[in-house]
């Protein structure tokens, strides 16, 4: 009776608690881009700092706050709740995008988990390209990975993932290209200015055969002399010099 009484004395008391404070924290992605600022939650709750101030914490919604942040398409997730003091924390995750797509009426970015992001007034985030044979346009929110008929980008963004977890390629390899035969051609900054990766068939092969390739010591001594390297035979790889 005590445990309840006090409960209910506990919830009593916070509903009668006015605002003291904002805090609103935004998490850094790993690809350190702000996609969204504290005017723009502050716009999404329809409030300034000093209109919340002052209100009771009754008055306030805060589920209402999290879904409208969470469906914006840059925020991974948002936690809102207030402290025992008044203070409403409102803590939010960006997405982190980790290729940016070229497509034929469109540009957007795919993030780590597959999901469709747009392009930030606020600049670019310095990340690998898709372009070429690419006609998906921008869908907001939509995971690539659930669709049975974004099979291309499925593709693009695997070769993506691929890429940016490999210590050689993620510097190494700038674009992937889309040829109108559905194969893929990466562009890089070092050596061979151009890989032609074929289908994404045995992609793991490749990759195993583009960094035996960078690590043999001839190769090395000779960067300026290739001007291609192609994967698209099974088992070979074939060099082109200039």
């Amino acid at each position: 009776i005590a445990a309840i009484a006090s409960l209910s004395f506990s919830e009593v008391k916070h509903a009668s608690l006015r605002c003291t404070d904002v805090l609103i924290s935004i998490e850094k992605n790993q690809s350190h881009s702000d996609f969204i600022n504290i005017e723009d939650v502050y716009g999404a709750m329809n409030a300034n700092r000093n209109m919340l101030i002052g209100k009771e914490v009754s008055e306030i919604d805060i589920h209402k706050i999290e879904s409208t942040l969470e469906s914006n398409p840059t925020i991974l997730s948002c936690e809102t709740y207030f402290t025992l003091k008044g203070e409403l924390c409102v803590k939010i995750k960006q997405r982190t995008p980790i290729v940016r797509i070229l497509s034929l009426h469109s540009s957007y970015y795919l993030d780590e988990n597959g999901v469709m992001m747009p392009l930030s007034e606020r600049g670019s985030s310095r990340v690998l390209v898709a372009s070429g044979e690419i006609f998906t346009d921008y869908q907001p929110g939509v995971n690539v990975r659930d669709s049975a008929n974004l099979k291309l980008l499925q593709d693009v963004f695997s070769l993506a993932q691929d890429i940016r977890s490999d210590s050689l390629f993620l510097p190494m390899i700038e674009q992937i290209y889309v040829t109108p035969k559905r194969e893929y051609v990466l562009t890089t900054k070092v050596g061979p200015s151009k890989i032609e990766f074929g289908t994404i068939d045995d992609k793991d092969v490749k990759f195993r055969h583009i960094r035996a390739f960078y690590k043999a010591e001839k190769v090395k001594e000779n960067w300026d002399q290739y001007v291609s390297l192609s994967l698209k035979y099974k088992n070979q790889i074939v060099c082109t010099k200039k």
